[in-house]
Parts: structure tokens; sequence; C-alpha cells
């Protein structure tokens, strides 16, 4: 996930002032701040791979972008790019060093079941979240229920005011990371709510939400479940020496709510939501005597964190990953037109990396 600005139609709240003229790219695009967090992750990437790992330039053989049809994500596949290659750096002659990376798109956005599966129409998912999950909701409002009245009357919302219209609240946190000044009432502590601002209640109602989307086997299953089949795939055929295109190294450019049911799917969820510019990284070595091991890493806030699948060490066979993991997937999209009910039109952001065959030193 990147830095963006608020959905067309999609303002935090009605009476939010900050419309599309305070946004000079316009609506859902990456900003400025957003390129330069995900370009700092591409040095990242250089600095961990570059020259040790894949070419010191980009080589089509060996690396393949992949990204949502979202220009936001489109977008920070090319800034990731620019710091992982140094795209942006000028020879001696003040020229451009390097010509730019091509960046694959998906095709389409509505029906994206590999890297915004959150936009797709999947029935069984809101029948399985209103029967399992949907009572957190009811729950929220109970708990906060002066504060939802206060709300009512200042958003503009009103009096139908939801849940849902409270998390969306926190969307005002990208308008404060561009000093767009908020109302005095976002800073307003509730002593019945351990004194506690209306931003944090909110924030914390916002995270309680987004998890609630993916927590439970069934709900990430039907999101992650086909990014996690395509992995689960990738990392067999790179231990049966069949990968070939790319050969070292996959990267797909993608949304949250991508990342987070890839998290749960994986069963490595930390209960946080996804920070921007954040990555999910697999890599794939081959040991000694020809065994191919699973090192998954999550990158967010500026640290690599090792995470550990449970039933697995940090280096994890692929074979015994794939069998701790895979009824959490879908390994072909016929599985999951089932599920969705309907015919298919085929988006990590460098939320995924997949490392082919790296060896140990």
């Amino acid at each position: 996930m990147t830095e963006r600005i608020p959905a067309p139609g999609k303002l935090p709240y009605p009476n939010d002032q900050y419309n599309e003229d305070y946004w000079p790219r316009g609506w859902e695009q990456l900003t400025d701040l957003g390129a330069e967090q995900v370009e700092e992750l591409g040095n990242f990437f250089r600095d961990r791979y570059v020259g040790k790992f894949v070419n010191e330039t980009f080589k089509v053989s060996e690396i393949y972008i992949l990204s949502s049809e979202s220009d936001r994500a489109t977008a920070s596949a090319q800034a990731f790019a620019e710091g992982m290659f140094q795209l942006n750096q000028c020879n001696s002659n003040g020229a451009a060093r390097k010509a730019p990376v091509p960046i694959h798109t998906t095709g389409t956005e509505d029906e994206d079941f590999l890297l915004k599966p959150t936009s797709t129409d999947c029935p069984e998912y809101d029948q399985y979240f209103t029967e399992k999950a949907s009572d957190l909701l009811n729950e929220l409002a109970t708990k906060y229920a002066d504060l939802y009245l206060f709300l009512a009357n200042v958003t503009g919302f009103g009096p139908g005011i939801t849940t849902d219209n409270v998390a969306d609240l926190s969307n005002v946190k990208r308008e404060i990371a561009h000093n767009l000044t908020q109302p005095n009432w976002f800073s307003q502590t509730w002593p019945q709510y351990d004194g506690n601002t209306t931003l944090d209640i909110i924030s914390e109602i916002d995270r309680q939400v987004r998890l609630n989307e993916f927590s439970l086997d069934n709900l990430h299953k039907f999101r992650g479940g086909f990014l996690l089949g395509d992995w689960l795939q990738r990392a067999k055929n790179v231990a049966n020496k069949s990968q070939s295109d790319p050969s070292k190294m996959l990267l797909y450019s993608s949304h949250d709510g991508t990342l987070l049911s890839l998290l749960y799917s994986l069963k490595i969820a930390d209960d946080e939501q996804i920070p921007y510019a954040a990555a999910i990284i697999m890599e794939i070595y081959e040991g000694d005597v020809g065994s191919f091991e699973v090192e998954i890493y999550y990158r967010k806030n500026g640290n690599l964190i090792p995470k550990i699948v449970p039933g697995c060490d940090q280096a994890c066979p692929v074979n015994k990953l794939y069998d701790i993991l895979q009824d959490n997937a879908y390994f072909s999209l016929d599985k999951v037109l089932k599920v969705s009910f309907f015919s298919a039109k085929l988006q990590l952001f460098f939320a995924v990396l997949e490392m082919q065959s790296w060896q140990k030193k």
C-alpha cells in the first residue's frame, strides 16, 4: 500500500472541505510523499539484491513486475523501479543513465483475483461475513454510542451513521500527512473512552473493522487464497527447476487489502494494519544437497521482520510449507470462480517478492 488520496465521492466525511482541488494530481493518485516512500523501498531492494542476486541493471529474463490496473499501483511500481535500479541518476554527460523498466498490469481493476481481490464480487464471502463477522460492527456501535452520536452531527453523516462510516474517517490521516489542518473535534478527548482523542478512537475502530474483513479462515481464503496459491505453486516450480520466466524475481504491486489477506492466509498476520510502502517477501534458497527452503519477511516502517509460519522454522522446506498452507489456497481460477459465481475476466505491493533459487553463502 502506498500513500494516496481519497477516492472521488468518498471523502472521509460529507462535511470535509478538502475536495479534489487540494490534490494536485487528482483523486486516487500517488502523491509525491508516496513516491518517496516507495522509492525508499526500492533502495532497500537494491541494497539487498542488486549485484548480489540480480543484475546491476534491469534484465528482462530475470525480473518481471506485475501491477494491478490501479493508477497508484502502476505509479508505485515505477517509483519502486527507480529506487531499485537508480533510474533517476545521470551519467557524466548529464543524460539519464538507464531506460525505464517495463511495468505490466493485470488488465482489469474490478475483477482482479490475484492483486486486487477485495474488488471482486464474491457472494460466499459476503454471506460468510454476515454470518460470522458482522457482529463486531454492532458491538463497536454500542460501545462507542456517545461518539457515534457526536460524529453524526459534526461530519454530516447524520443519524444513519454506520461503523464503516466511522472507520472511513481515519482517512483524514492522509490529509494530516499533507499538512491540511483538521477541525478541533478530531483532537477532542473522551473521558469515558480512557481519555483518548476522537482521532485515536476512530483509528482503533478502523483497525478492528479492517482486520475483521480477513481474520477468519474462510474470509482470508476468499480474498487471499488465489495469491497464496500463486506463491506456493511458484515455490514448487523453483524447487523442481521449472521456473524460468522470470528466472530470478517476480514483483507484484498491489493494495493493503491484498497484503492483509495474504498475511492471514500465510498465518503470519500481526493484527495491525498495513503501513504505506510495505512488502511481503518470499525468498527461496537452494541448499548444498539440492534441497529448497523458503524464508518469509515482512518489511514495514523501514524494518525487515522475519516471519515464521506456524509448524515451520524460519527456513522452511518448500514441500513442508506447501503442505501446511495448501488448505488456505486456491490453485486455479476455476476454483475461485466456483466460489464467486460468475465468469472470469481476468492485482504485492512490492508487497510481494519471490526469490528464485538463491543459494545461501
